[in-house]
């Protein structure tokens, strides 16, 4: 994984924190004896990494934004789109560790999986070199992204918050969502999600994470609200 560490401008301490980094769990499960881990946690971690530096680069960016902006600028910034983006641009793909059946049906090239291995990749250089190392590097891999951010976009693109703004416009307690229902094999589960207001079911959605499940459901729940003429 030299060219990788070459684009990253990072040289790993800890090896075995990159290759944990870039082993999807399918991997890991078909080769427990040889596998050094996989990298759920990781990705946990990075996710709240990734959270607090792209907070400081868009306040420092867009001063004059409240937290209700900022919050929605960031939820574009973290979706699967440009995630994927920034691990296609590191060249992820070609260092990814996935099992035979995820590689066979694509899994290198499936934003949900770039987007992961992007977050897990983050939160190894912030475990092998310090926040001061993974900000700078942050900074590198998100300085253009943020440049085309347009500050007057409302971000509609985030379902789940544009959802709860017309229900609470209503007066109403804030939208729920409970996963109804899984199909699929563990490593590539699809999820589907019901949205509801004060126990009343609006909207079903489905995705391959719960998050993007949520999202499919908000959009249908907001579909079906302008067509009942409560969306402007």
């Amino acid at each position: 994984m030299i060219k990788l560490q070459e684009k990253l401008n990072y040289n790993f301490k800890n090896a075995d924190l990159l290759t944990v980094a870039m082993t999807h769990k399918s991997y890991h499960y078909e080769l427990k004896e040889t596998s050094k881990g996989h990298n759920e946690k990781l990705e946990f971690l990075g996710d709240a990494v990734l959270d607090l530096v792209l907070s400081e680069m868009l306040m420092a960016s867009f001063p004059l934004d409240d937290e209700g902006n900022l919050s929605k600028k960031r939820a574009s910034l973290v979706n699967e789109s440009v995630l994927s983006r920034v691990a296609n641009d590191l060249g992820l793909a070609e260092h990814m560790l996935l099992g035979k059946g995820e590689y066979l049906t694509g899994g290198d090239k499936k934003p949900r999986l770039l987007a992961s291995t992007y977050e897990a990749l983050i939160g190894a250089i912030f475990q092998d070199a310090g926040f001061d190392v993974v900000r700078k590097i942050i900074y590198q891999n998100y300085s253009e992204i943020i440049k085309e951010i347009d500050p007057y976009h409302d971000y509609v693109g985030d379902f789940k918050t544009r959802l709860q703004e017309i229900i609470q416009s209503e007066k109403k307690p804030a939208p729920t969502y409970k996963v109804i229902n899984e199909v699929g094999p563990a490593h590539n589960k699809i999820f589907e999600v019901e949205v509801s207001v004060s126990d009343r079911h609006l909207a079903k959605g489905e995705g391959r994470s719960k998050k993007l499940a949520e999202q499919a459901a908000a959009q249908k729940a907001i579909e079906i609200l302008k067509n009942q003429g409560r969306v402007q």
